[in-house]
């Protein structure tokens, strides 16, 4: 099933790798990362401006600390961010070679930091998702080639993600106060062989349902609890890579796309922006981060 809905451009920033939106909402601002060129872009919910921050380091995605400052993965480390100031300070290393980074990751509702990693070339030895909580970094899920989709349901007691190129998102269960992994992983979703691209990264909205940026399918799809797609809409953008919640009351959606890839002829003039979909959502706010 296709939805043909009205599509917009959101923030008109064509970025190469758009990737890791954060909703703050003690800021009421969207927060994403260009991890190709090594930056971070906040801009607020209702404001033209967008701020960019630029950072000595390939930052991926990002956790919420307090309303000035953000814990942001990168290629090296964990290092906070000021919002305000725009001063980094590395926090805690990664135990990864400097031929590995960040990728997709997010916080569950424990305040564990879930990240996966990955080779920077994408065609090295496989990555790993760890999980950071309470000052400790530890490997959860091993064998990971292209760590993406990692969210969480309400209650924290499961854990989604997918290795983008099995164009499988698994389900896993986890202790709801830690955010370990607690169970084997069932299959979730697989994508059929006519249903083009590979899923990316995804969110959980407050009604259970996984909404997915289908990287290389121009959708992003929306999966109910039982992992039935119930909706899937067509975006402008060849790479959509995550969605997000924005509004003061998280009732609208967003998407940040990537160029990386694409050759010159066959780069839109949206392709790398963010996206917003106009339908109706009921979002969920992302919980802070325990990561001392």
């Amino acid at each position: 099933m296709i939805d043909n809905v009205k599509t917009s451009v959101w923030s008109n920033q064509q970025l190469s790798l758009g990737e890791g939106p954060l909703t703050h909402h003690l800021r009421s601002s969207l927060i994403w990362c260009d991890i190709n060129n090594s930056a971070i872009y906040e801009k607020h919910f209702t404001a033209a401006e967008v701020r960019k921050f630029d950072l000595p380091v390939m930052p991926s995605a990002a956790g919420i600390i307090d309303e000035r400052s953000i814990l942001v993965a990168t290629d090296l480390d964990f290092r906070v961010l000021d919002l305000d100031s725009g001063d980094t300070e590395p926090a805690i290393d990664f135990p990864e070679d400097s031929l590995m980074r960040s990728n997709d990751g997010r916080v569950h509702p424990s305040g564990a930091f879930w990240i996966g990693t990955m080779a920077k070339d994408g065609k090295g030895c496989p990555g790993a998702i760890y999980r950071l909580f309470d000052g400790k970094l530890t490997k959860m899920i091993d064998n990971v080639v292209t760590p993406n989709s990692i969210c969480f349901t309400a209650d924290g007691s499961f854990a989604y993600y997918t290795d983008s190129s099995s164009r499988t998102i698994w389900k896993i269960a986890t202790d709801p106060a830690t955010g370990e992994v607690a169970d084997d992983r069932t299959i979730f979703v697989e994508l059929a062989n006519d249903v083009p691209g590979v899923p990316d990264g995804s969110v959980v909205d407050g009604e259970g349902n996984l909404w997915n940026a289908r990287w290389g399918g121009s959708a992003v799809d929306v999966y109910n609890p039982q992992g039935q797609r119930i909706h899937s809409y067509p975006v402008p953008v060849r790479q959509p890579t995550c969605p997000s919640f924005i509004g003061d009351h998280l009732d609208q959606i967003v998407i940040t796309s990537a160029t990386a890839g694409l050759t010159p002829d066959t780069v839109g003039e949206t392709d790398g922006t963010v996206i917003q979909i106009h339908v109706p959502v009921v979002g969920r706010s992302e919980p802070l981060v325990r990561w001392l």
